[in-house]
């Protein structure tokens, strides 16, 4: 008679260090817990034992905690070019949702994390309207991934237990576009902004977004591109910043390789001489409040890391650059570009007044 596989078990060497032994493989296992204290031993077990039980247990309706580390860990992390972002996004959906079952999710469930986000209940801060139906939107992909992609498949659900996430309306498109002047300001401003404030040793550093502004403004990177942006990617020599990470795939929010314009290279000389580790922001941590005093102190209202973007693209397609060109620069298709900026282009339609 076969002898029944015992359950995992805490034990310890002849050292007196801590394992857990477990059976695996039609094999007995064992797994340090890299201590000979008790006490610290039994924490570690405990969590070793809570993430065991997750791998070995199919549930037909799963907590969407777990779903959520799934969908992080087999479809986001090492492939998302933004993935630096969803660890934020999954801590605040599983402030509300973690706990559920998927069929426990219901519409009101989502409106209710409207209602926390907005107030700053959930998360550090109170989240616009574009964020919050960005997060909804991933925990729709979530869901999603879960029902087609999971592995193993035995973990995969049935469209029947999936809920209806609703999602706030969209926000007005963001069509704020800087003057000359205003430009001019923040380029005085940031291109030889020193890392001084309150609570902070004087230095004479070049301030992280004054890094950030001066790259957003010559290049017209998404944020995340930015503050993601390594030295390895950077090419002095070639003159060429390269915004895609290696080993990264490429997604439908393009990072293209960009010329750097004479404005910018100074800027990344001298960040590059004063360099503290291998990104050129120092960290991808967000920029929102540094950037709010900028605009505070410039007088530069409604300052944010879109408008970069969208004025380097208005003021591109009204100097008459071509449309494709605009569209590589950006990183979007020629289609998205069409669509919102092509009327601003300078023989937009010259054709049918003057015919």
């Amino acid at each position: 008679m076969a002898r029944k596989k015992q359950p995992p078990r805490l034990g310890t060497d002849d050292q007196g260090n801590y394992y857990v032994y477990y059976h695996a493989n039609g094999r007995s296992q064992r797994k340090s817990l890299r201590t000979d204290n008790l006490l610290h031993a039994e924490a570690r077990f405990a969590g070793w034992l809570e993430a065991h039980n997750k791998d070995q247990v199919v549930d037909a309706d799963p907590k969407v905690s777990d779903c959520l580390d799934w969908w992080f860990e087999q479809w986001i992390e090492g492939s998302m070019l933004s993935e630096a972002r969803y660890p934020a996004v999954i801590n605040n959906l599983k402030h509300l949702f973690g706990r559920m079952r998927v069929s426990q999710i219901t519409k009101l469930d989502s409106q209710e994390y409207a209602k926390l986000r907005r107030k700053g209940s959930i998360g550090t801060r109170e989240a616009a309207e574009s964020t919050i139906r960005r997060e909804l939107q991933s925990l729709r992909a979530c869901l999603n991934f879960m029902i087609k992609k999971v592995e193993p498949r035995e973990r995969r659900i049935t469209q029947d237990i999936v809920p209806y996430v609703e999602l706030p309306n969209a926000s007005p498109p963001r069509n704020r576009v800087l003057t000359g002047d205003e430009l001019d300001r923040l380029y005085e401003h940031c291109h030889n902004l020193v890392q001084n404030g309150a609570g902070m040793k004087p230095t004479n550093r070049l301030a992280k977004i004054g890094r950030f502004v001066v790259l957003a403004m010559e290049t017209a990177q998404r944020k995340s591109a930015i503050l993601e942006l390594k030295w390895q990617q950077v090419n002095l020599d070639r003159n060429m910043i390269n915004f895609l990470p290696e080993g990264k795939l490429q997604t439908t929010k393009r990072r293209p390789p960009l010329p750097i314009s004479k404005k910018l290279r100074p800027v990344l000389e001298r960040a590059k001489a004063e360099a503290v580790n291998d990104y050129v922001c120092d960290n991808p941590a967000d920029i929102h409040y540094q950037l709010k005093v900028v605009s505070d102190e410039l007088n530069v209202p409604d300052l944010s890391a879109h408008v970069f973007r969208h004025t380097w693209a208005t003021r591109a397609v009204e100097d008459g650059v071509d449309i494709t060109k605009v569209a590589a620069f950006l990183g979007d298709s020629v289609k998205t570009v069409e669509k919102n900026y092509i009327h601003l282009s300078p023989g937009y339609l010259v054709d049918v007044v003057d015919r």
